[in-house]
This record gives C-alpha cells, structure tokens and sequence, in this order.
C-alpha cells in the first residue's frame, strides 16, 4: 500500500518527524486507554454503577453533547489491586527482571544464556494473562501457565548463566510481591517455594523447575459485574420468558455455553492456595466446603504469622508461629516449612500447642494444586495404594487416608501428598464463571485437597502432623536433553 501510494506519501519515523516538523502548541498526554478497558478494570459494585448512569446518559437529550466526558476513569494498573493473581505474576516477573539486569554485571556470566533468559523474560511480560475483560484473559488457566513457564525457564537460564548447577539450597527474605510486608522465598535446584507470613503464613508460589511449572497459578473465585446479567439470563430461561439472544440491558447479548453456571457461581472467602489453615465444626461436610459455606471456627485463614528464618548447608526452613483462637479455644500454631539441597519435596511440620485438654478440635490444611486440566482422562487422583479416584474435577469424600496424589500425564506432571497421621481427605473442583468471545462458561481453575483431622491434646496438651508434598515427572527418567538448547547460539 505504502508503495503504491508513493508519490503522495513519505514513510518516516516520530523522531524524524519532531526534528523536521516546527511544534504547533504544548500539550500533556494523561494515562489512558481505550473506554473498555477503563470499565473492566472496575470493581463490580463501580463497574454497574457506571453502567446504570451511561445507560442514563444514553437517553438523556444532551447524549451526544456529554459523552466526550463521560469517563470510566478506571486505570489499568488496578487490575493487579482487584486481582491478586495477576499482582502475583506481575510481581515475579519483575523478580526475573531484576535478576537479569543484575546478571548482565557479572564478567563471567554466559551471553547466551543471558540471552535465553531475557527471550523468556520479554515471554513473561505478554499482557493478556494479566488483565481481564471480554476475552477471558487472567481467567484462562493456560495463559497464566505460559507465563510462568516462562519466567521460570527465565530463571533456570539465569542460574546456567552464573554457573550455578548441581545441588544447593537457598532462602531469601524479601518483600517480593510489592505489599510492603516480608515475603520468603525458599529456592533449590528443583524447587522455588514462596511464602507469605503476614497472610495467613500461605505458601502461595511452587515452582517445579524441571518442568517449569507452578503448582500454584491458581485463582480465587470471585464476584465480576457480568454474573448479574448471567443469573437474569438463568432466571428468565427458568421462567421461560422469550426475550430475543438474551440480553442483560437490551444492548449486550448474553450468551451461555453451558447449562448450570447459576451453581459455579460461589464466591472464595480466602485465597486458594497452599497451607491455608482451617479449623472446623466437627460435623461439617464436603458440601459445605464447595459451596464456601461460612463454617470457619478459627482465625488462623488469613491471620498473621511471625516468622524467622533457618540456614545451613544440608536445609533451609522458615518457622512461623501465631496465637489465635480455634472453636472458642486460644490455642497456638507453630508451622515449619523446610528444603534441602537436590530435593523435589517441601516438607511441612504443623506443631499445635496450647490445646484444650476437654474439646476435640476439626483442623484442616487446604491446599488448592493448579496448572493441570481438570476433565481429561490423564488427568486424575490416585490414593496412596496406586487406585485410581477419578479425574481432578471430581469430589472426593474418604474417611480415612495418608495420602494422595494428582497426576498429569500431559504435562509429564505427578504431585504426591502425604501426612503422618492418618485423617479425612476432601477434593474438589475450583470453577469460575467468566466472559470470554464466544460467551459464558465454567472454568476449571485448580483442584481443592483438603487433609483433616480430629485433633486432641496429648498431656502436655500439643499435637503435631508431618505433611510433604513431592513434585515429580510421571515420565520414566531419559537421556537428559538441555532445556534451552534451541535457543542458544551456534558454536
């Protein structure tokens, strides 16, 4: 096109333009985006606020005079404030950042591994996973993936570019997801744990290098303006109204790709993660949990943990313990999560002390295991004997287990579970309802494994549980292949 219109039109470049072109006035750019983009970055209460004035507006006489000032004013950056998630991807991505540009230093540092990282860094940094809106965006479990994938192949080229190889362990404290709070980040040459004391003492990152894969890219449920426009489609088709493509305010069309999104959409009372500690009513089920029914007994969820940290050369381990109350009971929790060198396993000590000698206590330990497709056959749970429960989309209700595992034959993917003293086991799905181009659909998001015991004092009035979580191939073990060997320079 440029080609055939050349002898009107001259190609060049801004900078060209400022040197050759004399300025016609002064004028400040402010922060922007296009309209959608600052609506969807609302919090749902705001976002249909906005929408019952542009609707207002709209059939107002002074419509048209009005509405190059009618602005949703929201700010791309309160994405990362209204989704933890994205603030969490956000957050390593610049960890990887500044490791690279610190990397970039060293005189002995490998260019091209140097090169790799900054290829998968620049991968990491894709927008859409970030942010959602129309498109599914931060909602799409594979997005998030990719993501990390890359940020944590990014930081095994970093440790190829230093020379850093063969077993080590390392632990580091920092305030690395940017809330001004200590985080502690527990590192191997398999693993990369990282943790939050200050909120609920969650293991809330877990790297598995080898596959460069987080267990952990999860995403809570949460209310999004756009379920009110689904439960009105829902209640209309149950009331059998006909009202023409199904729309919400006679401008969106609202489009259902499955029948029973009315019964997805619960909303999370705690963030789904790892370690997250529960105390329960005695007779509570596995219903109660998946419908996020307000049963906690404790304070222990998102509460506080003090936290100090352990080194030495054969493991590293952050101890963390917090007063609190459980069932009307001040008791108190010491929780101790540990790495050695060369191992692909987080082993996890929970010390319950201060216990009432003439009460039983319900405690539970949710961990919510992402990154793996939920309806696939090669995707699914086995028990500690090697049968097999179901896929990882299924509810599962045993009275008394050890262990449990979740394997992912795609992703060449096995996480194993085990605790020390034998208890309950509840699993169950994690599904959001969210937008996407082609309409409204369930999503699997991580699947839920909830260890539980009745706990009661022994005479010094303590109880203890050993959990550990090892991360391994399901694939026999080949010939090792570099990871980034296609992207390093010929030699």
């Amino acid at each position: 096109m440029i080609v055939a219109n050349r002898d009107w039109l001259e190609p060049t470049t801004l900078a060209r333009t400022v040197d050759a072109t004399l300025p016609l006035g002064k004028v400040y750019v402010p922060d922007g985006s296009y309209r959608e983009m600052t609506e969807w970055v609302l919090p749902p209460t705001l976002h249909q606020q906005y929408e019952r004035a542009r609707d207002a507006l709209s059939a107002s006489p002074a419509a048209e005079e009005a509405k190059p000032f009618f602005r949703a004013a929201g700010y791309w950056r309160n994405f990362k404030a209204r989704y933890p998630e994205s603030d969490e991807m956000y957050s390593r991505m610049l960890m990887v950042s500044r490791r690279l540009e610190a990397a970039t230093t060293l005189p002995d540092a490998d260019p091209d591994y140097l090169e790799v990282a900054r290829l998968e860094l620049y991968r990491g940094q894709c927008n859409c996973p970030y942010w959602h809106g129309a498109f599914g965006g931060l909602y799409l479990p594979h997005l998030r993936s990719a993501i990390y994938r890359s940020l944590i192949l990014a930081d095994n080229a970093l440790d190829d570019a230093e020379g850093r190889l063969g077993p080590r362990v390392s632990l580091e404290v920092g305030d690395f997801n940017l809330d001004a709070r200590q985080e502690v980040r527990l590192e191997n040459d398999a693993l990369i744990a990282l943790v939050r004391p200050a909120l609920g003492g969650h293991l809330y990152e877990l790297d598995f290098r080898p596959n460069a894969v987080n267990m952990l890219a999860t995403l809570e449920r949460r209310p999004e303006s756009y379920h009110r426009a689904i439960m009105e489609k829902i209640e209309r088709q149950k009331a059998d109204e006909p009202h023409e493509n199904g729309t919400s305010n006679g401008q969106d069309r609202v489009i259902l790709k499955q029948e029973g999104l009315d019964r997805l959409m619960v909303y999370d009372r705690s963030p789904r993660k790892a370690l997250v500690d529960h105390f329960y009513p005695i007779e509570v089920g596995l219903d109660d949990l998946a419908a996020c029914r307000d049963v906690e007994k404790g304070d222990f969820v998102t509460g506080t943990y003090l936290a100090k940290a352990q080194r030495d050369p054969r493991r590293v381990a952050v101890v963390m313990e917090r007063p609190g109350h459980a069932d009307g009971h001040a008791i108190r929790i010491k929780k101790t999560i540990e790495l050695r060198p060369g191992s692909s396993a987080l082993e996890v000590l929970y010390e319950l002390s201060d216990l009432p000698r003439e009460a039983c206590l319900h405690f539970a330990v949710e961990l919510n295991l992402a990154a793996m497709a939920g309806h696939a056959p090669d995707r699914y749970y086995l028990d500690a004997q090697g049968r097999n429960l179901g896929m990882l989309d299924s509810r599962i209700e045993l009275e008394l287990a050890e262990g449990v595992s979740l394997t992912d034959e795609w992703l060449d993917l096995s996480v194993g579970l085990t605790w020390s003293k034998p208890g309950g086991l509840w699993c169950f799905p994690i599904e959001t309802v969210s937008q996407s181009e082609g309409g409204f659909e369930g999503v699997y998001q991580s699947s839920a494994v909830v260890p539980h015991w009745h706990v009661t004092a022994d005479e010094s009035g303590r109880w203890e549980v050993r959990i550990r979580m090892t991360l391994a191939s399901f694939k026999p073990a080949e010939a090792p292949l570099h990871e980034h060997a296609e992207n390093l320079a010929p030699v």
